[in-house]
Order: C-alpha cells, then sequence, then structure tokens
C-alpha cells in the first residue's frame, strides 16, 4: 500500500511545510516567507533553500518491506546525493548516487518481521520529491512523536557539506541526541541574516542553535560583521524568548591565520561571545575544537568536514549543550 499525505506528513520531522502535488510529497524546511525573502536577494541560496537538509520519516510499522521512489534535483554544489533507511537503528539501505544529484531513484528493501521504527534521511545536498513510499497491504504505520523542537541555523557546514550520508552531519546527529524534530535552516555560503527572522515558525522551539561567522569573517567588513552578528541574535532571542539559544562559534579553518577585512579569524568568536552574554536565554559554545585540527577530518582538506569530521563535531556539541541543559 501507497501511503497518503497525511501519512507521509504525519511522520516527517525537519519540514515546515509537506504538500502532494502532480510529482508526488514535496517537503520544504524554510517557510514560504523565508524562502520568498532568499528568491529576492540570491538565486543561488534560493536553490539551496529547497533541499531537504534535516527532512526525515520516522514511524513504526509491521510491514515486512519497504519500497520508495523518489526524483532528486541538485540543490548545491554537489554531485551527490543519498537517502539514508534505517529500521531499529540499523542500516538496511541508501537510495541515490555518489554520481549525481539529479534523476529517479528507487528501491525495495526488507525490514523483517514484528514491529520497527523506520528512519528514513533525506538528502541534503538535493530537493528529494517522493514519489511514493509503500508498505506491505494491511500493514499498520505509527509515526514518532518527539518530544522536542528545535531550529538549527547556519551555513554550508550546517546544511550538510561535506557528508557523503545525511544521516551522518552534525545537525541530523545532534536533532537524533536530543530527540527533537528540528528543521535545519543552513544555506552554503550564508552569512548572519536578520530578515530571515523577519516571523516566527508555526512552533515554539525548546532549542536553538546558531553556527554562522565563518563566511561572515570571509566576506564581510568589521562594520559590517558586527552588526550582523548582533541584529541576528537580538531578533532572535526576543522572537523565541522561551528557547534555548546556543551560539556555536566557528570550527577549525585551515587559512585561519589570513587576513580580512573583517579583522583576526578569533575576533569572531569573541563577538558572539560577547553579544551571547547580553542575551538572558542565548548560551555561547566554543566551536574552535569541536572538530580536530587534522585536515583528514575535512572533504576539503581546509573546511568542510567530512562524516568522520562531523562524528566528532555531532558528539562534542551534543554532549555540550546537554550539559548546559
Amino acid at each position: 500500500m501507497k501511503l497518503t499525505l497525511e501519512q507521509i506528513r504525519s511522520a516527517t520531522h525537519g519540514a515546515a511545510r509537506v504538500t502532494e502535488e502532480a510529482e508526488g510529497f514535496r517537503f520544504f524546511r524554510f517557510t514560504e516567507h523565508q524562502q520568498e525573502i532568499y528568491r529576492t536577494v540570491s538565486a543561488d541560496f534560493y536553490q539551496k533553500s529547497f533541499a531537504t537538509a534535516g527532512v526525515m520519516l520516522e514511524f513504526v510499522t509491521d510491514s515486512q518491506t519497504l519500497g520508495m521512489e523518489a526524483v532528486l534535483k541538485r540543490s548545491s554544489s554537489r554531485h551527490y546525493a543519498f537517502h539514508d533507511i534505517y529500521a531499529n537503528g540499523n542500516l538496511i539501505g541508501r537510495l541515490g548516487s555518489r554520481d549525481t544529484a539529479s534523476g529517479v531513484f528507487g528501491g525495495s528493501y526488507p525490514l523483517g518481521e514484528g514491529y520497527k521504527t523506520v528512519q528514513i534521511y533525506f538528502p541534503w545536498s538535493a530537493a528529494s520529491t517522493l514519489r511514493f513510499l509503500a508498505l506491505d497491504d494491511g500493514a499498520s504505520i505509527s509515526p514518532v512523536l518527539r518530544p522536542n523542537r528545535m531550529l538549527i541555523f547556519g551555513d554550508s557546514i550546517t546544511q550538510g557539506y561535506d557528508a557523503l550520508y545525511p544521516s551522518h552531519s552534525y545537525a541530523s546527529v545532534l536533532a537524533d541526541a536530543l530527540n527533537a524534530d528540528a528543521r535545519n535552516k543552513g544555506i552554503g555560503g550564508e552569512k548572519f541574516f536578520p530578515a530571515l527572522l523577519d516571523e516566527p515558525e508555526d512552533f515554539e522551539p525548546d532549542y536553538i542553535t546558531v553556527a554562522y561567522g565563518t563566511n561572515d569573517w570571509a566576506g564581510r567588513t568589521a562594520e559590517e560583521l558586527e552588526h550582523n552578528l548582533r541584529e541576528f541574535y537580538h531578533r532572535l532571542s526576543a522572537l523565541y524568548p522561551k528557547a534555548r539559544i546556543f551560539a556555536v562559534t566557528p570550527i577549525w579553518r585551515k587559512n585561519e591565520f589570513e587576513q580580512k577585512p573583517a579583522g583576526a579569524f578569533a575576533h569572531v568568536a569573541e563577538l558572539i561571545e560577547d553579544t551571547a552574554a547580553e542575551l538572558p536565554n542565548v548560551t555561547a559554545i566554543p566551536g574552535y575544537h569541536l572538530v580536530p585540527h587534522d585536515p583528514s577530518l575535512f572533504a576539503d582538506e581546509r573546511l568542510h568536514p567530512n562524516d568522520a569530521g562531523f562524528a566528532y563535531y555531532a558528539e562534542r556539541l551534543s554532549a555540550r549543550i546537554r550539559q548546559a541543559l
């Protein structure tokens, strides 16, 4: 049996909207208002806003098989994309390709006997439209409802660059660790962008993480950096006064000692920490040592963690957040 829009929507985490269209089910991690803002300021960011980073399905079923087919459309600068499929925490399949982030992909996967929890992580590097998701005829399905809600703001590293598999990105691992329905707002190349906070989401988040700064250092003046950084955190704090907000300073990058108009790389962390100290619901978390300064942990050997680097990032960041909570 093919799942309906209602069943798909009820089992979805990480989406502001789920729609059924001619090609299939579409998942949007940004609100319509946020996407319209990106459409007006950057064609590149607008394209990336359609990537299904952080979107996942999670449900309990007694079906013995799972079938799915998805249409992928490239929504990043990377040429690979996968769905990761788990049953009771065990990887049972990956749907996608190392060679392309576009095309139609389908497969059937054995789930085994009895009840099991199924998790399907959607690609961060592409927009996935689900043509269908099918279980055995007569099988039961119950969505897994996570107790916490979360927003994850950031740049390319938050979107997922350069995890090969979506379940290995730090944002996905962090959401699982905090048992949160988390909307990933990461956009490759993004900086502190206060206009993204013009209006609230349709839920009250329990936790928020913010991990901008490295692109601000590389591409803004000192005055622009400080203005946008402070404006973003003050808006965020006022918009979600009940949320615990964690301001993550930038992780290591290989060219950290280059001279930029924004000043020293370390100055970004200082500004974030000083701004967090002004706001009652914001806690700064130093990011510089979250990923060891080892080029082999970075896909490009300088900036974007690979799967192994993200494992360090997620483990250490989740530990710091749990300690703060």
